[in-house]
C-alpha cells in the first residue's frame, strides 16, 4: 500500500514539472515603458522656441519698410508676417519617399499589420483541436465500509471470516492519447493500471494488479460527419485571416492618400506664400513710391498712403496665413509619416521636391472599370464573405441530419500479483474486450437546426446583395472621379487664362505709372485692386493644379491602384496573385 501511494506522489511530481517546463516555454512580451515612448517628442519639443507675440497697436502705424516711419525720429519694428520656411532646418522630399517611410512607421499602418498575424494564431487554434493530446490521470482511493455483515473464505484454510467492515485500497493510473479526428470522430487509446488491495481478503491474489490496453472510437455517421463540415472553422478563420490582410491594405491605401492629398497641398501652400511674399513687397514698393512723393509735396495725399497701407497690411495678414498652414501640412506630413528621423514636435520642416502634374490626362471609362473590379479590396472583402457564408450554409444543412454515432473499443485484459505479471498476461492477447455499438438521436421537429440552416442561407443572400451594391457604388466612384480630373483639368485652364489677363493688365498700369500718369486715388486703387486680382488668379491656379493632382489621387485609389502608382507592392499583392485570383 506504502509503496503504491509513493508511486503516485513521484507521478504527480513528475506531471507538475512537465507542466511547468511547457508552461514556461513562451517568451513575456516586451515591457512597456509610456515614458520611453514619449522621450522623442519630449525632446525635439524642448528645442523650439515660442513664438513671438507683439503688442496689439492702439494707432495708426506707419509700417516699416527699412526706411524711417512717417513722422518718426526711430524706425519703428516691422510687422512680422510670420517666420520664414529658412528659420527652420528644411528637408524637401519627393512624394514617394514619404509614402515608402510611412508604409514602414505609420502607427495606424502598423496596428492593422497586427489583425493578419492575430488571425493567423486564431488559424492555429482552431487546427489546435485536431491536435493530439497526451493524458496522465493518476488517483488513490482508501476505503473502509460498512455493511450488514458478510462471510469471506480465508484463502489458507482457516474458519470463514464474519465482518461487517470491509477496507479496500485502490489505486489507478491511466494514461494515454486522444485525438480528434476530422471526420468528427474521436480516437483514444488508454493503458490502464489498477492496484487493489482487500482487507479481509477477497481474491486469490491480494493484492493483485489489473492491466487494460483499450483502443476506443467514436464515430459519427450522419450529423457532424466529414472533413468538411469539421474543419469549416479554420477555412472561416483562414478567410478571415486573408480579410484582415485586405483591411490592412485599406489602411495602407487611406494613409497614402492622406499623404497625397496633404503632399499636393503643401503645393499649394508654398505657391501660396510665393504668391503673397510677391505681393506683399509689390505693396511695399507702392508704399515707397506713394510715402516718398508725399513727403516732397508732388501728387500723393494722404488717401493713396493710406490705400496702400491697407492693402500692405492685408496681405502681410495673409500671408502670415499661408505660412501657419504651410507648416501645419508639413507637420500632418510628419504625423502621416510617424518617421522616428522626424518627430513631429521637431522644428524640421518638409517642403514638398515633387512638382506637380501639369499634363492633360484622358482615361477610358471601361478600363478604368475593369481595373477597379479586378483590384478594389471592398470586393475581394465581400466575396470572402460569400464563401464564408457559404461554408456555414454546409454545416448548417449537415446540422439538419439526426446524430447516429458509433461507438466501440477494443484491448487486452491482464490480471496477477504483481505488476510485471499483470503486463505479461496483458501481453500475451488471451483474455480481449471487445464492444461496439450505435446512438441515434433525432430532435423532434429539429426546429433549432431548421432555424440555423435558414438564418445562414438568409446571410449569404445578404452578402451576395451588399455584392451587388458595391459594384454599382464602385462604378460611380469611377465615373465621378474621371469627370472630377476633367473638371480640374478645365479649372486649371481657366484659371491660367485668368492668370495671364491679370497679368497683362497689372503691366499695363504700371506702363502708365512708368509714363508718369498722374497717381490719383482712382488710379491708385486701381492698382492696388489690380495687384490683388493678380495674386487672387496665381491662388486659384495653384489651387486647380492642387485639385488636379489630388483627382488623379483619388480615382487610382478608386481603381484600387493607389499603391502601385506610387510604387509600393506589398506581400499580400504576390500573395493573392498565387491564391489564383482571389479578387475576381
Amino acid at each position: 500500500m506504502k509503496f503504491m501511494a509513493r508511486r503516485m506522489v513521484i507521478l504527480g511530481l513528475l506531471v507538475v514539472w512537465g507542466l511547468w517546463v511547457i508552461g514556461c516555454d513562451v517568451a513575456p512580451p516586451p515591457v512597456f515603458d509610456p515614458m520611453l515612448i514619449q522621450q522623442s517628442e519630449r525632446a525635439s519639443a524642448a528645442n523650439v522656441s515660442p513664438i513671438p507675440m507683439s503688442p496689439l497697436p492702439t494707432t495708426r502705424q506707419d509700417p516699416y519698410v527699412g526706411a524711417r516711419g512717417l513722422g518718426d525720429s526711430k524706425p519703428t519694428s516691422r510687422p512680422t508676417t510670420g517666420p520664414d520656411f529658412d528659420d527652420d532646418p528644411i528637408v524637401h522630399m519627393s512624394l514617394q519617399e514619404i509614402i515608402h517611410r510611412a508604409v514602414a512607421n505609420n502607427h495606424d499602418v502598423k496596428v492593422a499589420g497586427y489583425e493578419p498575424a492575430i488571425q493567423g494564431a486564431r488559424v492555429m487554434e482552431s487546427r489546435g483541436q485536431f491536435d493530439p493530446v497526451f493524458y496522465v490521470t493518476a488517483q488513490y482511493q482508501q476505503k473502509n465500509d460498512l455493511n450488514g455483515g458478510e462471510i469471506f473464505n480465508s484463502f489458507t484454510g482457516g474458519p470463514l471470516i464474519i465482518t461487517n467492515v470491509n477496507d479496500e485500497d485502490l489505486g489507478t493510473i491511466q494514461t494515454g492519447l486522444q485525438e480528434n479526428l476530422g471526420s468528427g470522430g474521436q480516437i483514444q487509446l488508454q493503458y490502464e493500471t489498477i492496484y487493489t488491495w482487500f482487507r479481509p481478503q477477497q481474491t486469490l491474489f491480494n493484492p493483485f494488479y489489473q492491466n487494460d490496453l483499450t483502443l476506443s472510437l467514436t464515430q459519427p455517421l450522419l450529423r457532424n460527419f466529414g472533413s468538411d463540415v469539421n474543419h469549416a472553422q479554420i477555412t472561416i478563420n483562414r478567410m478571415n485571416q486573408k480579410i484582415s490582410l485586405l483591411d490592412f491594405r485599406k489602411a495602407v491605401e487611406q494613409n497614402a492618400f492622406d499623404i497625397e492629398q496633404a503632399y499636393w497641398q503643401l503645393v499649394q501652400a508654398v505657391r501660396d506664400v510665393e504668391v503673397h511674399q510677391d505681393l506683399v513687397e509689390q505693396n511695399i514698393g507702392n508704399y515707397q513710391i506713394l510715402s516718398t512723393r508725399m513727403k516732397q509735396r508732388l501728387d500723393v495725399s494722404q488717401l493713396q498712403v493710406s490705400q496702400a497701407q491697407t492693402e500692405l497690411e492685408s496681405a502681410r495678414a495673409q500671408l502670415v496665413q499661408f505660412k501657419s498652414q504651410a507648416r501645419d501640412l508639413s507637420d500632418k506630413l510628419k504625423g502621416l509619416m510617424s518617421d522616428p528621423e522626424f518627430p513631429i514636435a521637431a522644428s524640421t520642416m518638409i517642403l514638398p521636391a515633387d512638382k506637380p502634374v501639369e499634363d492633360p490626362l484622358v482615361f477610358d471609362l471601361q478600363d478604368q472599370i475593369d481595373s477597379a473590379m479586378e483590384n478594389r479590396f471592398e470586393l475581394g472583402e465581400e466575396q470572402l464573405k460569400v464563401d464564408e457564408a457559404t461554408v456555414t450554409i454546409s454545416v448548417a444543412r449537415n446540422n439538419l441530419l439526426p446524430q447516429f454515432d458509433f461507438i466501440g473499443s477494443v484491448g487486452p485484459e491482464g490480471a496477477a500479483a504483481t505488476p510485471g505479471a499483470a503486463v505479461t498476461a496483458a501481453a500475451d492477447f488471451t483474455h480481449i474486450d471487445f464492444s461496439a455499438g450505435f446512438k441515434l438521436q433525432i430532435p423532434i421537429g429539429n426546429r433549432q437546426a431548421r432555424g440555423i440552416w435558414k438564418r445562414t442561407v438568409l446571410q449569404r443572400m445578404e452578402e451576395v446583395e451588399r455584392y451587388r451594391g458595391l459594384v454599382e457604388s464602385i462604378s460611380v466612384e469611377i465615373k465621378t472621379d474621371i469627370r472630377a480630373v476633367g473638371t480640374t483639368w478645365n479649372v486649371i485652364r481657366a484659371s491660367r487664362r485668368a492668370r495671364f489677363a491679370a497679368e497683362d493688365a497689372l503691366n499695363a498700369i504700371n506702363a502708365r505709372e512708368r509714363a508718369n500718369e498722374p497717381l490719383t486715388p482712382e488710379f491708385v486703387q486701381l492698382k492696388l485692386d489690380t495687384q490683388d486680382r493678380l495674386a487672387s488668379a496665381q491662388e486659384a491656379e495653384a489651387e486647380a493644379i492642387s485639385n488636379y493632382n489630388i483627382a488623379l489621387a483619388q480615382l487610382e485609389r478608386a481603381k484600387g491602384t493607389l499603391l502601385r502608382y506610387n510604387n509600393v507592392l506589398l506581400e499580400e499583392d504576390t500573395a493573392r496573385a498565387e491564391e489564383n485570383g482571389m479578387l475576381r
